[in-house]
């Protein structure tokens, strides 16, 4: 009988305390569950993942990352509701959060990636401060640093435009300052892009999204790869359960129907009415205004899911 050939490589994987924390934060599963997934999975991490899943160990397949630092989320929306944006800065603490200074550097930086058009934080860090175009936001930050004494920096910034077409773009910053989200509608009428009915159903969505935290628009925008997991998971849990094999595949069509509607926005149930889904709050004031409405795109940012040291 051949003998499996000896595998030096597999034998010599480094498991390292970074891939098991990496692993804990995602997953929720316990340190040695995780050092032994990855040892069997020979360090894949996404296989890992999917093994934890499967022996009912991880709590979840994804996780809000752990906060990497205190700071607030400004927003702004033109006064057409044209043009959206949103930053998020970070300091060290919640005392210096809630300053009227830090509060006003957030909403002031907001404001001017909206006006100036700025594509990215780097962009922001070299331009005239709004609010004092004697200094430039890097210095402004330095010197409120400085009164301070505790470190700040952008972590990042978007910008939202409907650039011409009939639209509009709505916002939601939960109670705190802590979550942001910018929608961005369109439709084929100026006149529907302007009524009360599109302008608040884009703040209702921008809520919604705040609340639900998805991951995709649409079935189709989710990556093949992230399906073929997600079924064989169900596909596992179906088997462990003694379900006959002839019906596991309509079990974990149907059990995907639940995925779909956890990760995909337009499956979700409606945070103010969950008889309906966010498809169907669409279609509903789409024949209220006249006009097909679709939800062009949409952000979501949390306080703490990345920190970027401005230098």
């Amino acid at each position: 009988m051949a003998k499996t050939p000896f595998s030096r490589e597999k034998m010599n994987m480094a498991i390292t305390a970074d891939m098991v924390k990496k692993l804990r934060e995602q997953t929720g599963a316990g340190m040695m569950d995780c050092k032994k997934a990855l040892t069997e999975t020979n360090g894949d991490y996404e296989k890992a993942v999917t093994l934890l899943r499967e022996k009912g160990i991880a709590v979840a397949a994804k996780r809000e990352a752990k906060k990497a630092s205190e700071g607030l989320i400004g927003s702004y929306i033109s006064d057409d509701l044209q043009t959206g944006s949103m930053v998020e800065v970070n300091c060290e603490t919640t005392f210096v959060a809630k300053t009227d200074e830090f509060i006003q550097l957030a909403k002031n930086l907001a404001v001017q990636v909206g006006k100036e058009q700025i594509a990215c934080q780097n962009c922001l860090m070299d331009k005239p401060y709004i609010a004092d175009p004697g200094k430039t936001v890097k210095e402004t930050i330095s010197e409120l640093m400085g009164k301070i004494g505790e470190k700040m920096s952008v972590a990042r910034c978007v910008r939202f435009d409907v650039e011409g077409k009939a639209g509009v773009i709505g916002s939601y910053v939960h109670t705190g300052d802590q979550i942001g989200v910018l929608v961005e509608l369109d439709t084929e009428s100026a006149d529907a892009a302007k009524s009360d009915d599109m302008i608040s159903l884009a703040k209702d969505i921008a809520m919604h999204i705040s609340w639900s935290n998805p991951d995709y628009m649409k079935r189709d925008d989710i990556p093949e790869n992230v399906l073929a997991a997600e079924r064989e998971v169900h596909r596992q849990w179906a088997v462990k359960e003694g379900k006959p094999e002839n019906v596991i595949d309509r079990i974990v069509e149907g059990r995907m129907k639940d995925f779909y509607s956890r990760v995909c926005l337009l499956e979700q149930a409606f945070i103010k009415d969950e008889e309906q889904t966010i498809q169907t709050l669409v279609n509903n004031t789409a024949k209220k205004v006249g006009a097909p409405i679709t939800i062009a795109r949409f952000i979501r940012y949390r306080v703490g899911e990345t920190a970027v040291d401005a230098e």
